[in-house]
């Protein structure tokens, strides 16, 4: 079921219509039934029966750990995770051979933002920041059709927060009307302007060697946008739709091509995963690491975290190679980063560093450089280690030669 279909309209629509107009129990159990009708377009016989048990596996993990110490969540945690990597497809030849990407067991679209939902939802309720949930207010959370294929990524309080809050009978024409025009906006950027864009990508199987630099260079910069147009056109149809029936996704984007440097492209790009990841990778191993390692340099051990953090999100992304190649370069990045932040602060002192970072034209220099990176990192996202290191080395050439 295309977001562009009429068969999705129709759902979104309906949505919009029956959730407005009903309460209670018979509220729920129709956003549930229209949510399993969404993800069976998706996931079929084949896949819907190991999707359903890897969510109640979820469910039940949750319940095992109220009330239960450290020793619990770990192993509510191990279970999960050994229950993605297996469905996912994780393997030792997926990362040996990058040319072949790994077939997962059964097509379970929508799987990684699942397993990132389900350990939001599960550490947190082992700490008591969410009460114990019902099994189908959990189902819809963690199945509802406008965040389950590729998020955003919402928490649990937030969704639980506008479920439950008092109807308002008055109609907000002006909010409705802005709705309206998100899902536009995002039907046209993901199905217009991205499939006219797709054509000058960078992908493999392109004749690398043949290809002038300028070409390289504008199908790289071409796959950075397309992926932007594609995802953010996503994210504001299901958002618009979302504000229309009253559950509405978090925000994803916001201008991630003016970011001054990688920590603000996280910030601005895919926020809802980088927001989690701060949360439940960088927060604890961090903590855990200042706590464990009282005589090592707390810049190490910042560094150490940062780069766990961008692995995690590497792989998150895919079973390959590159995955992790992609995840490696951006926390190499952030390392480096906060290590000239901190030396410029010592050199200069924060309040003339600040008055540097804020000069317009270090701005411009920072998102020059943050953008042609972020491009350029995007190359091992979408080619195998092999092209990619190609490649690079072919703009590298390039570059030298402009510049001699």
């Amino acid at each position: 079921m295309a977001l562009n279909s009429w068969q999705f309209l129709a759902l979104a629509a309906s949505a919009v219509v029956l959730l407005t107009l009903t309460r209670g129990w018979i509220r729920t159990a129709i956003f549930l039934a229209l949510n399993l009708a969404f993800v069976w377009t998706y996931w079929g016989a084949a896949a819907m029966p190991a999707g359903l048990a890897f969510v109640l596996l979820g469910y039940g993990a949750l319940r095992f750990v109220a009330g239960r110490g450290t020793a619990a969540l770990a192993a509510a945690l191990a279970i999960l995770t050994a229950a993605f990597i297996y469905l996912r497809g994780y393997t030792i030849g997926a990362l040996s051979e990058p040319d072949r990407a790994t077939v997962a067991l059964v097509a379970i679209a929508g799987l990684s933002f699942l397993f990132f939902k389900m350990i939001h939802v599960v550490v947190d309720v082992a700490g008591g920041t969410i009460p114990t949930i019902s099994l189908d207010r959990y189902l819809n959370y963690c199945l509802n059709f406008t965040t389950v294929l590729m998020g955003p990524i919402q928490r649990f309080q937030d969704f639980n927060a506008q479920w439950d809050a008092p109807a308002d009978s008055s109609f907000d024409v002006e909010a409705a009307v802005d709705a309206t025009n998100r899902v536009l906006r995002g039907l046209v950027k993901a199905f217009v302007l991205a499939p006219y864009l797709t054509p000058y990508v960078l992908k493999p199987g392109l004749p690398f060697d043949s290809m002038s630099g300028a070409d390289l260079l504008l199908s790289t910069y071409m796959f950075y946008i397309v992926l932007y147009l594609d995802f953010s056109g996503y994210c504001d149809i299901v958002i618009g739709v979302g504000s229309l029936m009253g559950v509405r996704p978090p925000e994803n984007f916001q201008f991630p091509f003016l970011a001054r440097n990688v920590s603000a492209y996280w910030l601005r790009v895919h926020r809802s995963l980088t927001q989690w990841l701060t949360d439940y990778i960088f927060a604890p191993s961090y903590h855990w690491a200042l706590s464990a390692g009282e005589r090592a340099p707390h810049f190490v051990l910042l560094a150490g975290s940062l780069l766990l953090t961008m692995l995690v999100a590497g792989v998150w992304h895919g079973t390959t190679v590159n995955f992790v190649v992609f995840g490696l370069i951006h926390g190499v990045a952030l390392v480096v980063m906060r290590g000239y932040e901190q030396g410029m602060t010592r050199w200069l002192g924060r309040a003339r560093f600040r008055r540097f970072q804020e000069n317009w034209l270090t701005s411009a220099v920072a998102i020059f450089v943050t953008y042609n990176f972020t491009s350029l990192a995007y190359i091992f996202f979408a080619l195998n280690v092999r092209d990619g290191v190609h490649v690079l080395g072919r703009l590298s050439s390039l570059a030298a030669r402009l510049v001699t």
